[in-house]
């Protein structure tokens, strides 16, 4: 690990440590804002409906707000990890409890969607974990990156990420194929560069 990538760990580390202190309420802002809509992401892939999500990030947020003051982070190999085991229990007690507050009807449909949780196992969570993380830290970056390049640029690099062919896209922007190229080329190191700093940081 070299000098900058400890840096980027340390930096990391502290703003978990922080919100270790449950009053710090500016690092549970920067924590919130780093993090919702990777539990968003987590809650889609549980099948909760989009009208329970809202409720249901605000319950993930609770709990990581009583839990983590005991965790010892630095043991915590994939933070991440921790907050898909976390959201997906959530979400488990979330339908357990609409199930107890519903009619015979409803609890008989409902208890399908408990057994699907129960049928969750470790490695479900981690896979849903790394692909909802990844399909996260990529939009991030993007995003992050766009500042520094054009409208036509970002269209073209989407465009590619979507599989069409360059060539054609090139065209439709009115871009020079030699310049579609090198824009594909600075964009991919750059966006690469971005996620695995965002990887480094927030993972």
């Amino acid at each position: 690990m070299n000098q900058e990538e400890r840096e980027t760990y340390r930096t990391r580390i502290t703003l978990l440590e922080k919100v270790q202190n449950q009053y710090d309420n500016q690092a549970w802002d920067e924590f919130a804002a780093s993090y919702q809509d990777y539990i968003y992401g987590v809650l889609r892939h549980l099948n909760i409906p989009y009208e329970d999500a809202g409720d249901l990030l605000q319950q993930v947020l609770l709990k990581l707000w009583k839990k983590l003051p005991e965790i010892e982070i630095h043991k915590l190999k994939r933070f991440r990890s921790y907050l898909a085991v976390t959201t997906r229990n959530c979400a488990h007690d979330y339908v357990r409890k609409k199930i107890s507050d519903r009619n015979k009807h409803e609890k008989l449909r409902e208890s399908n969607e408990l057994e699907y949780f129960d049928s969750i196992t470790m490695p479900d969570i981690n896979r849903i974990a790394e692909q909802e993380w990844n399909n996260y830290i990529a939009g991030l970056a993007l995003k992050n990156i766009s500042q520094d390049f054009s409208d036509e640029a970002i269209d073209l690099f989407k465009g590619l990420m979507a599989e069409q062919d360059i060539k054609e896209l090139a065209e439709k922007l009115g871009m020079g194929l030699s310049t579609a190229y090198r824009l594909k080329s600075r964009m991919k190191e750059r966006l690469i560069a971005q996620i695995k700093s965002l990887n480094d940081y927030l993972g």
